[in-house]
């Protein structure tokens, strides 16, 4: 290389230019093809894979390169800044931008690649809960972006979009300062961690190993372990979700009835949905770290594949079990004291009307609900072992990004028009339900064929697990139904036979018996 610039514009190029070329032929695409719903998913699709080119911490060995840590941040950083702003400039003509300037989302998008690599460097230790820093990250760019947009127009000066950009100036200055402070410290030998609390920490923990009793099984122990690793992550992110967001807004809202119903509606959601993203990382051997592969302090322990599994299931449970019952304590406190009841009140009458004006039947739905969205939690945490666990890449990234693009493509193109589409039609329907039955024999056969080899004890407490989950979702099914045959019309008899389907093919139950199999690859390569 002619410069060390080069040498590390190529190291940037060498790894990712397989999804350059993805990029560069979405976009084609969206270029050629009218505005359409199609043309907005690809558009979104092609900025994710620029974000994605640059989601990679700073690799060690770069550090030994004879360059200035100035020179090693500055690089990725004003590279990517140039590619989405790049890429913005392609895409430019494809939408309408509204009342906000081409120039001020220029600026938004270089901002937002600035702080998104730095937060993602400076997190590494975080490892996959950096992700949700960087959604907030995301969001305050977004917030900032709008802003001039609010009433009044035109808006005052301070919320002006030159007053908008310097704010987001000075934050990709600060962030690119910090970053840069972080790798020259983590080069130098230094680290992100305290020293001064080492020792209390130390402490803490003789104290604590002093105390603590035996195990009473190496599973038992095996939980313990990945308890302490990753069961209390989605507490952690539910709660704080709870106090920083819902709580303000719950407090905003207590003179509004539509607003306080919508806010009880997304705290019981919150759990479901941050289930996702912790999932992803919940499902690898290890939550902290992007290494597929078991560790060997793993892989030596006197367990069994489906004991491993078995703990990783528990934990699981206990963190969705936990992360609903931080909501409902919320809720406990939130509805009596300051919350705007109307809304639910209406709700909570036309149920009980509904079942032979019962309140126990009120209250037997509302503890069917939450019982129904803890199996929720816990099948967005485990639907992705057998991936996570193979420690095959590819088929991981896979999974996770068809999930991403799942998301985007509902979103485009307004998934609810597809239910509607479905239900619309009586021959739909039946296409459906003969596709969904299909899939539940397929379903019933490849566990039996998966757990035929596995211990008794792992088979009957899988199967628990999974009938107490189905047998919950199938009564929020049937409660469904009964209330959507009153008030639309249509086949009621098949439209039963697709809620039940629906609810059996939820829960996951013969990927559990594949993701030992996976596992055991994994485990003895």
């Amino acid at each position: 290389m002619r410069s060390p610039t080069s040498a590390l514009l190529w190291e940037i190029w060498r790894r990712h230019r397989s999804t350059a070329a993805v990029i560069a032929a979405v976009t084609a695409t969206g270029r050629v093809l009218e505005p359409s719903a199609l043309v907005s998913m690809l558009w979104m699709v092609s900025f994710l894979l620029v974000f994605g080119i640059f989601t990679y911490p700073i690799p060690y060995r770069l550090f030994t390169l004879p360059v200035s840590t100035l020179r090693l941040v500055a690089v990725p950083l004003i590279t990517g800044a140039a590619s989405v702003e790049l890429l913005n400039v392609m895409w430019l003509g494809r939408f309408l931008t509204g009342p906000t300037s081409p120039w001020f989302v220029a600026g938004l998008l270089g901002a937002l690649m600035i702080c998104y690599q730095a937060a993602f460097w400076m997190l590494e230790r975080a490892g996959p809960l950096r992700f949700v820093v960087l959604g907030a990250v995301a969001v305050v760019v977004f917030a900032i972006g709008l802003a001039p947009s609010f009433p009044p127009t035109p808006p005052p000066p301070w919320r002006s979009e030159p007053a908008m950009a310097a704010a987001v100036t000075g934050l990709s200055a600060l962030a690119f300062l910090l970053a840069w402070r972080h790798t020259a410290r983590v080069r130098c030998g230094g680290g992100p961690a305290a020293p001064r609390i080492e020792p209390f920490l130390a402490l803490a923990g003789a104290r604590w190993s002093r105390t603590q009793r035996a195990f009473a099984s190496p599973a038992a122990a095996h939980f313990w372990f990945e308890w302490r690793c990753s069961g209390l992550v989605l507490p952690v992110v539910v709660g704080g979700v709870l106090l920083a967001v819902i709580a303000p807004q719950s407090w905003f809202m207590r003179d509004d009835a539509d607003g306080s119903f919508r806010l009880l509606l997304g705290a019981l959601a919150t759990p479901i949905v941050l289930a996702v993203p912790v999932g992803m990382a919940f499902a690898r051997p290890t939550f902290w770290s992007e290494d597929l592969s078991l560790p060997a302090f793993v892989a030596v322990r006197p367990l069994t594949d489906e004991d491993i599994v078995a703990a990783k299931m528990k934990t699981a449970a206990a963190s969705a079990a936990l992360s609903w019952l931080l909501v409902l304590s919320f809720l406990a406190v939130w509805l009596p004291l300051w919350a705007n009841l109307d809304g639910l009140s209406q709700f909570a009458i036309q149920l009980w009307s509904f079942h032979g004006q019962s309140i126990a039947a009120v209250y037997g739905i509302a503890a069917v609900v939450v019982i129904a969205g803890v199996f929720v939690t816990f099948r967005f945490l485990v639907s992705r072992l057998c991936s996570g666990l193979s420690g095959i890449r590819a088929l991981f990234v896979s999974s996770v990004t068809s999930a991403v693009i799942a998301v985007i493509a509902w979103l485009v193109f307004d998934g609810m028009r597809l239910p509607v589409w479905i239900l619309a039609e009586p021959a739909r329907m039946s296409a459906v339900v003969w596709i969904l039955s299909a899939a539940t024999i397929a379903k019933f056969w490849l566990a039996a064929w998966f757990w035929r080899r596995a211990a008794p004890q792992h088979v009957w407490r899988t199967l628990l697990v999974w009938g107490a989950g189905t047998t919950s979702l199938l009564a929020v099914a049937l409660v469904f139904w009964g209330a959507a045959r009153i008030y639309v019309a249509l086949d009621v008899l098949r439209f039963k036979a697709l809620m039940i389907l629906v609810a059996l093919l939820a829960l996951p139950l013969a990927r559990v018996g594949l993701a030992a199999r996976c596992l055991s690859r994994n485990r003895h390569r």
